[in-house]
């Protein structure tokens, strides 16, 4: 299908950007495009105009500072899969094809909140935060809450996801997992972990779940069974079935509900186990 027709626009900076999303509120914002064009295709959106920001390049960077990963929102996930950020680039690394990693951006993803994305499992593992700005000021938010629901991040009319931030975890184990039909596609179900251990014990732990749930959520209840706790076959099997409780999927043309809590379960320990070797 064809586009509906819109305005094309292309800011010099930042605050022009803001400044024009601010005065035309059905404005959308475009960065890599591999969200927005298809649902322009589609017909799913007809916006008055396209702002096109990929051309801010001061908004695409990774910068180390102190304890913090600080991310802005124009960086690629082909930049993010070589940055060796624990967790978050192995997680880039599984996104889509070469084309896809080289053209979207973290921005993009996150502002447009697929429920089957694979960021969202990692950055709610990792208690991401996002800076979002506006002609009014910034405003930093907790990942959690700035996913509000399916395709509705907590933005309002002329605001931009700007950055995003992740501690740098330093110590811990990771794995990212992922059920795909096949290569590049969205995740059926995807798992990420972290985890941190003192001699044999499990110092800390967190596991993010995606596809499973309108937006990404912590497996609480697998948390809870390793944490504190010398591993084990038995506890890592415990663990990865109380991950099915965080668990809330939806039947449809990639699988049943059923089948879906069940990877769950599998990837979970297979997350676990796979961090282990690290």
């Amino acid at each position: 299908m064809y586009p509906p027709k819109f305005g094309y626009v292309i800011p010099d900076n930042l605050n022009e950007a803001l400044e024009f999303l601010e005065e035309h509120q059905d404005a959308r914002p475009l960065a890599g495009g591999h969200s927005l064009i298809p649902m322009l295709k589609l017909r799913l959106i007809r916006p008055s105009y396209i702002v096109e920001i990929r051309r801010l390049y001061n908004l695409s960077y990774i910068i180390k500072d102190g304890n913090l990963y600080k991310i802005g929102a124009l960086t690629t996930h082909y930049n993010i899969s070589k940055s060796s950020i624990p967790l978050l680039s192995e997680t880039a690394s599984n996104i889509g094809d070469p084309q896809v990693r080289n053209m979207g951006t973290i921005g993009g993803s996150i502002s447009h909140l697929d429920p089957s994305a694979d960021y969202p499992a990692a950055l709610i593992a990792m208690d991401a935060k996002v800076k979002i700005t506006s002609r009014k000021g910034e405003r930093l938010v907790d990942f959690k809450s700035f996913a509000k629901d399916m395709f509705t991040p907590d933005l309002n009319p002329g605001e931009l996801v700007t950055e995003i931030q992740v501690p740098t975890f330093e110590g811990y184990k990771f794995s990212y997992q992922k059920l795909e039909r096949r290569a590049g596609d969205f995740a059926i179900v995807g798992v990420a972990l972290l985890i941190k251990l003192s001699g044999d014990v499990v110092e800390d732990v967190r596991i993010g779940l995606t596809a499973v749930n309108n937006v990404a959520v912590r497996a609480k209840g697998a948390e809870e069974e390793l944490l504190g706790k010398k591993l084990n076959e038995e506890i890592i099997e415990k663990a990865s079935t109380r991950a099915m409780e965080s668990a809330n999927p939806t039947s449809d043309l990639r699988g049943s509900a059923e089948y879906k809590k069940k990877m769950v379960k599998v990837l979970t320990k297979r997350a676990i186990l796979t961090a282990l070797k690290r």
